[in-house]
């Protein structure tokens, strides 16, 4: 989402995209008579909105009224309609955090800057970042499709909660770099990218209680141990 500007086209190809493909599956499954013991989807995090709040997001909270949250409900809703038609026995919607991997992704984007010696927080930096190792996000969607008693959405995002500045500081430290660069300043990014800077300089908390409490452990709970593990080549 975050490779083009968000114009009007480009925000019809990112709906598009997501929700084309669902509604393509539920026309050919209807039309075969065929119906699925499980239809699992991605979702995102972004559901609960563009925001940063002290609130902690649960699955039980309502989505927000901006543009990635407008993105995640329609998603759903095609998902949501494989049950509602009868044509799937549940449905799973793995509402994902910034998936943290060293071959692509914000992490893969932020190395070289502070490789570099001119990384630095984005805006206050405090926004809140709800993130998952690369590991762990397979190993929700692998869960999801053994445990046959998992339906409806779950927040995939690590238990630990850090803002922008914490995860900046904390590859930094991990690559042994000193950070020296200011923050930068939202204005620049809001120039550069428009509406999508909101997705850089807003985002709040969200649980995982609910997927632990139905028996998942995270491999990597803590960023300092996520960090440890991605970066151990760099």
């Amino acid at each position: 989402m975050s490779e083009k500007r968000w114009t009007a086209e480009r925000k019809k190809e990112l709906i598009s995209s997501r929700v084309d493909s669902a509604q393509l599956i539920l026309k050919t499954l209807r039309e075969k008579k065929i119906k699925l013991k499980s239809f699992i989807t991605a979702s995102g995090i972004n559901y609960y909105g563009t925001k940063t709040t002290d609130t902690i997001f649960t699955e039980k909270d309502n989505p927000g009224n901006d543009f990635l949250s407008e993105v995640v409900v329609l998603w759903e809703r095609v998902a949501d309609d494989f049950k509602e038609q009868n044509l799937a026995e549940r449905v799973v919607k793995i509402r994902t955090a910034v998936v943290l991997s060293e071959k692509d992704g914000a992490l893969k984007k932020m190395i070289p800057t502070i490789k570099m010696r001119i990384g630095s927080p984005l805006g206050s930096g405090h926004q809140y970042m709800p993130w998952i190792h690369i590991n762990d996000i397979c190993s929700i969607y692998e869960f999801a499709l053994k445990n046959s008693g998992l339906d409806g959405a779950y927040n995939a995002t690590a238990p630990e909660h850090i803002t922008n500045k914490d995860l900046t500081e904390k590859i930094a430290e991990a690559l042994k770099k000193p950070l020296f660069m200011p923050n930068v300043p939202g204005f620049v990014l809001k120039l550069i990218f428009g509406e999508l800077a909101d997705a850089l300089l807003e985002g709040s908390r969200s649980s995982s209680q609910k997927i632990q409490d139905a028996g998942f452990q995270f491999e990597f709970p803590r960023l300092e141990v996520a960090l440890k593990d991605l970066l151990k080549n760099n």
